[in-house]
């Protein structure tokens, strides 16, 4: 007699433990799921990033107030940015025309602020 109201009592204790197991299994499946995707789509676009614009701000510090040094490609007046590539993270690569020199390619080190190397490109090329 009493095992049968004992065995009924303890199946309506669980009911909200077994609820809440299969919410969390349910949750787990789902979670994997997610992650699973995000990791393939990463993956599958990983030569797709493009680097941000560069955006030419006013800044309200005083250049005094600045704590490393300003960086100077020390090059002629009338010289262009043609473009900018970020090449590794201590790595820069810069293509420079104008400024009576011939179009010219510098690599510059991020960490010391300073050319590595520079390309310069003959008259022929930058004509074409």
């Amino acid at each position: 007699m009493p095992p049968e109201q004992t065995t009924e009592h303890l199946t309506q204790k669980n009911k909200g433990m077994l609820a809440l197991v299969i919410f969390l299994g349910v949750l787990i499946v789902v979670a994997t799921t997610v992650l699973i995707f995000v990791v393939v789509s990463r993956f599958m676009h990983k030569g797709d990033q493009q680097l941000p614009a560069v955006v030419n701000t006013v800044s309200s510090v005083p250049l005094s107030s600045v704590t490393r040094p300003i960086s100077v490609l020390q090059e002629p007046n009338g010289t262009h940015i043609a473009q900018v590539f970020r090449q590794s993270d201590q790595t820069m690569v810069i293509s420079l025309s104008g400024g009576g020199l011939p179009d010219r390619i510098v690599i510059w080190d991020l960490a010391n602020q300073q050319k590595q190397a520079e390309v310069k490109l003959s008259e022929a090329a930058s004509a074409q």
